[in-house]
């Protein structure tokens, strides 16, 4: 009788056991996820934040399939690169999707691009500022939590990732000042950290500068625009109670040199900030993009390392759980036949 009550208990453990294993969040129960998914949708929500000269500014984000009403989420935040001439914030949609698969509200960012005569790097960094109040101003809705904020962006959107958890002022006077466009971590991708020594410099002086074949003479800066370099260029502006960073960076970066991101992580560490450094071996720019020059394989490592950095700073759980397709999703730019 009691052999038979004592296995009648075990039975009845098993099932809790493997009903509560199955109803778990989506956290005890981790499925792999591919880039060749993530491309296909789903669907991105669209809220204009903001209007200037009839141009729209605008955020896109998902929400976890599992999402409730009420729950605050980590918001990870991507900005496009595109050498702030170009580039497109669908570019980032796969990358959201992965994030908003991970439990966390995915973002993607769209900021208005520089012109020869008019948007400057200063209004692209006041869209991006604009966006991350939007975010944290109206966090309940969004289903994210103020305090968890995450950007992550590549080259020029490295750049003003990184701006934002650097530079004070570029403010849109329209936004609502009080906010803090400050996130909580960052995780920048070959970000360029000092215009001052780069061939981006042109972005700064503008007009004549940006055409396809601009006179030499064009290209010497004011005094004026080398300051604006300067307070625009992350290396400058660093200090102390910054928040924590990841910085990757392929070592055969041409575009924006891999000395950049050596000398602003060292600078971050000096004034007593918590950062790291990945140098990536025989990897050249933009090796973050999805369809784009790098293999699948490159991009969803690179992918995965983010999620590392923010399960050790406790905004995700688990492990990451993006993996190489089955069938490449895609062929790498000069590459296809």
């Amino acid at each position: 009788m009691v052999f038979r009550i004592l296995l009648l208990c075990f039975i009845t453990f098993c099932i809790e056991l493997t009903a509560e294993t199955v109803l778990m969040p989506s956290e005890r129960i981790q499925k792999s996820i591919s880039p060749d998914s993530l491309l296909r949708g789903p669907k991105m929500c669209e809220v204009i934040i903001k209007t200037i000269n009839n141009e729209e500014v605008k955020i896109f984000y998902i929400q976890p399939a599992d999402f409730k009403p009420g729950e605050k989420r980590t918001a990870v935040v991507w900005i496009h690169g595109g050498g702030w001439t170009g580039g497109t914030t669908e570019s980032f949609f796969l990358h959201a999707r992965y994030f908003a698969a991970r439990g966390a509200v995915g973002f993607c960012i769209q900021y208005r691009l520089v012109k020869a005569y008019g948007t400057t790097v200063s209004d692209c960094l006041a869209d991006s500022k604009s966006a991350i109040r939007y975010i944290r101003e109206h966090a309940a809705e969004l289903g994210v939590d103020p305090d968890k904020i995450i950007v992550m962006g590549d080259s020029a959107g490295g750049h003003l990732a990184s701006c934002l958890g650097t530079i004070e002022g570029f403010d849109d006077p329209a936004d609502n000042l009080k906010i803090s466009p400050k996130p909580n971590a960052m995780v920048l991708y070959n970000p360029l950290s000092d215009f001052t020594t780069s061939v981006f410099m042109n972005r700064i002086i503008g007009g004549a500068t940006l055409d396809k074949k601009p006179a030499p003479e064009s290209l010497i800066p004011t005094n004026e625009q080398t300051e604006l370099a300067r307070k625009l260029s992350p290396i400058y502006n660093v200090h102390k109670n910054q928040p924590p960073t990841l910085v990757l960076h392929g070592t055969d970066d041409t575009v924006i040199l891999p000395e950049q991101s050596v000398k602003f992580t060292e600078a971050l560490k000096k004034a007593g900030n918590s950062c790291k450094l990945i140098l990536l071996p025989n990897t050249t720019h933009a090796f973050v993009c999805a369809n784009w020059k790098a293999p699948e394989e490159v991009v969803v490592s690179a992918i995965r390392e983010a999620d590392k950095f923010l399960i050790s700073l406790g905004f995700l759980k688990g492990e990451p759980t993006l993996v190489v397709s089955k069938t490449p999703a895609w062929i790498p730019k000069g590459k296809q036949k």
